[in-house]
């Protein structure tokens, strides 16, 4: 058996192995996908370079995030300046798969790390909004005290002086009237005694 013969009986063994193993691979990037985005309901972006040109520039990147209205796996292939193109996972072909499946583990910590910092994000603006909505309500009683005071001065400049000075009066609390003490009870006369009649 020559070369030829020995190379296509291997390729009829390696085939199936080949096969396989994508369809393995598939199974995986399925299963990570459907925990992403319907477990977890993961509504953030993430990638992971799976290949560079000859200036270093990622060109391949392994992606989470949305595609055709809905949270996938995908590849996105740039030409490293301005030009996307972007594709879910399992449409890819198979030398697409097998070069990317290997960026699967990084891709996952990329969206962890992602997802920390979307809470970090949302928790410093909670705080933030929080912190102005108690500024303006301050403001807010500060401005009400200011208007009821120049109300009331406006009033008071339309009002004859004796008037003015009658509605201050009248807004200030009626003074407590002194306690009033009993007068001391006088004392009772002594009633005069019959004077009683004398045995004869």
């Amino acid at each position: 058996m020559d070369e030829l013969q020995q190379a296509v009986a291997k390729l009829r063994t390696l085939s199936p192995k080949l096969n396989s193993a994508v369809e393995q691979a598939q199974r995986v990037v399925l299963q990570v996908e459907h925990f992403l985005a319907h477990e977890c309901q993961l509504a953030v972006q993430a990638d992971v370079p799976v290949t560079y040109n000859d200036k270093g520039i990622a060109v391949t990147l392994l992606r989470y995030g949305r595609m055709n209205g809905k949270y996938h796996i995908g590849l996105t292939q740039t030409d490293g300046d301005s030009r996307f193109v972007s594709r879910a996972w399992v449409e890819c072909d198979r030398n697409e798969k097998l070069a990317s499946f290997p960026a699967l583990p990084r891709l996952v910590l990329a969206v962890t790390k992602a997802v920390e910092s979307q809470i970090s994000a949302t928790n410093a603006t909670t705080n933030t909004i929080t912190s102005l909505m108690s500024a303006l309500d301050a403001v807010g009683s500060a401005i009400d005290t200011a208007l009821v005071e120049q109300a009331d001065e406006r009033v008071a400049l339309y009002m004859p002086a004796e008037e003015a000075l009658a509605a201050q009066i009248a807004q200030r609390p009626a003074p407590r009237p002194p306690h009033k003490s009993l007068p001391p009870k006088a004392p009772e006369k002594a009633r005069p005694q019959k004077n009683e009649a004398k045995a004869g």
